[in-house]
C-alpha cells in the first residue's frame, strides 16, 4: 500500500468527521448572570424558515448527508482503515466504490454551501457564514476542504487503478495536513464538513410552557410575546436578500434584539433548571458534535453577524 495513500486514507480531514464526540465535561454553563445559557437562537433557534425546516431544501439536503449518506460512508471508511491498520489489502472495487462517493458528498456539500451563501433566506445565510467563521477559527477553509475532498477521492481511484499516488494539491503540506488532522482529534472534534452536517437537529423550545414558573400570567405572556416575535422574524428574513444594504444591517439589529430578549428572559426568571429536557438534548449535541462551548458558540455567531454587516456594507459600497 503507497504510503501517501495510506497517509490520505487515515489523515485528510475528509475522514476524521464522522465520528461524533461526546459532549466536554463542562461544555454548557447554566450560571445565573451571564452568557452561559443555551437560548434558542441562531442554530438552537427553533423556529425555522422554510428553506431550514426539516422538509426544506437545505434541511433536507442536510438530512441526507447526516442521515444516510456519511452514516454509509463512515462504515466504508472504517472497513478500509481497519484493513490498512491490521496489513491488509483493501478489495479495490470497495475502494473505487468508496470514492465515487466521496465525489458525490462533496458535491453536495458544495452545492449546500452555494445554496446556504446565495439564499434570499436569512437563517440559510446565517448557517453559511457560521460555518465559514467556525472554520477559520479551525485554521480550515471552507474551499480548501472540498479540494482536499476532492484529492482524496481521485487518490483513492488512482490506488484502485494502480496508478502512483497523486500530489497534494498546490499550497498543500501533507506533513502538516496530518498533524492539523491529529490536533483536531486531540481536541475532541473532526473537520467542519462532518461537524456542521452533523449538528442541525434543535427543533424544541426551551421550555414547554408546563412549568411552575408559568403559572405566573406575566411569566407566560411574555414568553409567548417572545415565542411569537421570534417566529415572525425568522418568516419575515425569508426575504433578507432583497433588502438593500441598510435594511439587511437593521435585519441583523433586529435579530440580536431578540437574542438579547431571551438572555433577560432566562437570568430574570432563574428557569434555568427547568428546561424542556429534549431542548437540552438538542443543544447538549449540538455543541458535543462542535466541540465547542457555549461561550465559542456566541462568539461564532457573533463573528457570523459580523461578516454579514460587512457584507452588506460592501454593497452599500458598491452601490455609492
Amino acid at each position: 500500500m503507497p504510503r501517501l495513500f495510506t497517509a490520505v486514507l487515515l489523515g485528510c480531514p475528509a475522514v476524521a468527521p464522522m465520528r461524533v464526540p461526546r459532549p466536554p465535561i463542562g461544555c454548557i454553563t447554566m450560571q445565573l448572570g451571564g452568557s452561559g445559557y443555551v437560548t434558542p437562537i441562531g442554530p438552537f433557534c427553533p423556529f425555522r424558515s422554510e428553506a431550514t425546516a426539516k422538509d426544506g431544501p437545505l434541511g433536507m439536503a442536510m438530512d441526507g448527508l447526516t442521515n444516510e449518506r456519511m452514516p454509509k460512508f463512515a462504515t466504508e471508511m472504517a472497513r478500509l482503515q481497519l484493513e490498512l491498520a491490521s496489513g491488509g489489502q483493501p478489495d479495490v472495487e470497495r475502494v473505487r466504490v468508496v470514492a465515487g462517493e466521496l465525489h458525490e458528498a462533496e458535491g453536495e456539500w458544495q452545492t449546500m454551501l452555494m445554496r446556504m451563501r446565495l439564499a434570499d433566506d436569512f437563517q440559510s445565510r446565517e448557517t453559511f457564514k457560521m460555518t465559514e467563521a467556525w472554520a477559520e477559527r479551525r485554521g480550515e477553509n471552507l474551499e480548501m476542504i472540498g479540494v482536499l475532498m476532492r484529492w482524496q477521492a481521485d487518490c483513492m481511484l488512482a490506488f484502485a487503478s494502480g496508478q502512483p499516488p497523486l500530489p497534494p494539491p498546490p499550497g498543500v503540506d501533507l506533513s502538516k495536513l496530518v498533524e492539523h488532522q491529529a490536533a483536531q482529534e486531540a481536541g475532541g472534534g473532526g473537520s467542519v464538513f462532518g461537524q456542521m452536517s452533523a449538528a442541525q437537529a434543535v427543533t424544541s423550545v426551551p421550555f414547554t410552557g408546563d412549568e411552575p414558573a408559568f403559572d405566573s400570567a406575566v411569566v407566560r405572556e411574555e414568553y409567548e410575546a417572545l415565542c411569537r416575535d421570534h417566529a415572525k422574524l425568522i418568516e419575515f428574513g425569508q426575504k433578507y436578500g432583497t433588502f438593500d444594504p441598510l435594511g439587511k444591517v437593521a435585519f441583523i439589529d433586529a435579530v440580536e434584539a431578540v437574542e438579547a430578549r431571551w438572555d433577560v428572559f432566562f437570568s430574570r426568571f432563574s428557569l434555568l433548571g427547568a428546561l424542556n429536557p429534549t431542548f437540552k438534548e438538542q443543544t447538549d449535541a449540538f455543541l458535543g458534535s462542535m466541540g465547542m462551548s457555549n461561550e465559542l458558540f456566541r462568539e461564532a455567531l457573533g463573528e457570523a453577524h459580523a461578516l454579514m454587516r460587512a457584507d452588506a456594507e460592501k454593497e452599500r459600497a458598491a452601490q455609492s
